[in-house]
């Protein structure tokens, strides 16, 4: 068919391919990415760092393996096959990278998958990794299924400077992983614009901080609707994710609000977090990221943590930028500042 592209083919790495990886390896490490590697890279030294890996997987120590697509490298995952007696069931999975021109085309969940593939081949079963927090890709294997065991401040040196902290993730190839909930990105748009109607009457009616939460059942029914009152309620936990979660356990008669999803237009704090765990929510649905107190990955993951006995299903950035912006300019207009 006209326009169709080539099929990836994945296949192991041979020293033929030192050159087209060592140039990708250049180009990872000038981009800011974390693997290890300080900017500028030698592409000598990234030629011989192929090399030695090479002279591992001759010596069973490691697997790598190439993303092609019509003679092009578009990518390239190692995974280290652990040594230790009392670990013949781990691998690590490392050094996964892909070109500028491949990236968001699914060739980095495509090695991935070889990847595992590989490690069940090979009797390992769990897999860990390190993803730098600071442009780094924990977001992109927890959408694969990695949990994440906790993060390390200071960790290593970002390629193009400043230290940044890492997190520590983990995946369980025999596990069985519930099925994922369906998407329909024209829904989430909708109940979230919903949602930042609400937080506009909190900031409106309330002069509350502009954030609003709605709460929808798997049939897409809207069961509750919430937005900030902590002022006027006197109630620290008068969140919006909190209020809307209170209307629908009273709509519905049951604490346990299963099936549903949360939208609300920032992400979570602990507080709500831990709260949509304890009511079994399904899914939620964020839109603008809060560095300073979100518990939904952008500080803390609570969500993420294998120790809970419920997962939920996280999306965030949906309408995003308008979130992040109405939330600016309240705060804006406090200070006598004009809007963005």
């Amino acid at each position: 068919m006209q326009g169709e592209a080539s099929p990836l083919r994945i296949v192991p790495a041979t020293p033929a391919d030192v050159e087209a990886l060592a140039a990708l390896l250049v180009e990872t490490v000038a981009g800011n990415g974390s693997v290890g590697f300080m900017h500028p890279l030698d592409p000598a030294a990234a030629r011989a760092f192929w090399e030695a890996s090479l002279r591992e997987v001759e010596q069973g120590g490691r697997i790598v393996l190439c993303a092609w697509r019509e003679g092009t490298l578009l990518g390239t995952g190692s995974l280290v096959l652990v040594s230790a007696p009392s670990q013949p069931h781990r691998a690590e999975l490392t050094k996964v990278m892909t070109s500028r021109a491949a990236r968001g085309a699914g060739v980095g969940a495509a090695l991935v998958a070889a990847l595992e593939d590989a490690a069940r081949t090979h009797g390992r079963r769990l897999l860990t990794l390190d993803a730098s927090l600071v442009d780094g890709p924990s977001g992109f294997y927890r959408r694969l299924g990695y949990r994440t065991t906790g993060d390390i401040p200071e960790y290593a040196y970002k390629p193009l400077g400043g230290l940044a902290p890492t997190r520590i993730m983990w995946k369980l190839l025999d596990a069985r992983e519930p099925a994922p909930l369906p998407v329909d990105p024209a829904a989430d748009e909708r109940f979230m614009r919903l949602a930042l109607e609400l937080g506009e009457r909190a900031a409106r009616e309330d002069d509350e901080i502009p954030v609003g939460a709605v709460l929808v059942s798997a049939q897409g029914e809207v069961l509750g609707q919430g937005w900030n009152r902590n002022i006027g309620d006197h109630d620290p936990s008068a969140h919006a994710e909190i209020m809307a979660l209170r209307e629908a356990g009273r709509r519905l008669g049951n604490h346990r609000l299963l099936g549903c999803t949360l939208y609300v237009t920032l992400e979570p704090c602990a507080m709500c977090a831990m709260a949509l765990v304890h009511a079994r929510i399904a899914r939620l649905v964020y839109g603008a990221a809060d560095p300073k107190t979100g518990a939904c990955g952008s500080v803390f993951d609570l969500l993420g943590d294998p120790r809970h006995n419920h997962r939920v299903e996280v999306t965030g950035g949906v309408l995003g930028e308008e979130a992040g912006r109405r939330l600016s300019n309240y705060f804006r207009a406090k200070r006598g500042k004009p809007p963005l």
